[in-house]
């Protein structure tokens, strides 16, 4: 009986191992954040395009409404000034449009400017913003090779450790392998600690003198008074 402890106490370091594989496989970053992060970026990225799209756009209408402008500004100005109009109330008109002209393309020209600004100012924002992708783009397909490598490592250990499990179990009768299961379930996936001491190595807590005598007498089955786990005692080497 002392040899199938010793058997369990295999399954136990194995089971350890798996514990930590797993978790390790579990806490790898998939990838998930970096990929949310570059995919916010891209739509403000297409945001400030398309911004930026409309601003060129409306630059192009404002250039074309200044030049409309201005060359009627122009025809009315050869009336003005050409001596083909004499008529005073005519020529009084003539001046009324063309400054009414002039103050409309001075208003257009102001728009225009502060269009250009914002073009200028857009193209900057585009231009630093592609760069920011980029480099997100780099951190993402780093964090997912190392995803990929690392987690495929993770896997085949844990694939190559499970058959020896299955196979250390089987050495175990199943109501000591079932003890063990309950007890390592309820005690952070440690079920039977090694003592070589005068403490539970699970909890830190003394074990009383006639539980140690009993357990270096070779008595199997017994456990931690403080914690429950199953005890095994393995003779300190000479």
């Amino acid at each position: 009986m002392s040899d199938e402890l010793a058997v369990l106490y295999q399954v136990q370091q194995v089971d350890t191992e798996l514990a930590r594989l797993r978790a390790e496989l579990a806490k790898l970053d998939s990838g998930a954040e970096p990929q949310a992060e570059l995919t916010a970026a891209e739509n403000e990225y297409k945001t400030i395009l398309n911004r930026h799209h409309q601003s060129e756009a409306e630059s192009r209408a404002l250039e074309l409404e200044i030049t409309t402008l201005q060359e009627k500004k122009t025809k009315f100005e050869a009336q003005l000034y050409g001596g083909t109009v004499r008529n005073p109330r005519q020529l009084s008109d003539l001046q009324d449009e063309v400054a009414m002209l002039s103050r409309e393309i001075a208003k257009l020209e102001d728009r225009e400017l502060e269009v250009m600004e914002t073009i200028e100012a857009q193209r900057a924002q585009i231009a630093t913003r592609a760069r920011e992708i980029a480099g997100k783009r780099q951190h993402l397909e780093a964090v997912l090779n190392y995803y990929a490598a690392r987690s495929s490592e993770l896997n085949q250990q844990i694939t190559e450790l499970e058959p020896r499990r299955q196979g250390l179990a089987a050495q175990v009768s199943p109501s000591l392998l079932r003890r063990y299961e309950q007890t390592r379930g309820r005690q952070n996936n440690l079920g039977l600690v090694r003592v070589q001491g005068e403490s539970c190595p699970g909890c830190r807590v003394g074990l009383a003198s006639e539980l140690l005598k009993e357990l270096r007498a070779g008595r199997v089955g017994l456990t931690c008074d403080s914690c429950g786990r199953l005890l095994y005692w393995e003779r300190p080497a000479d």
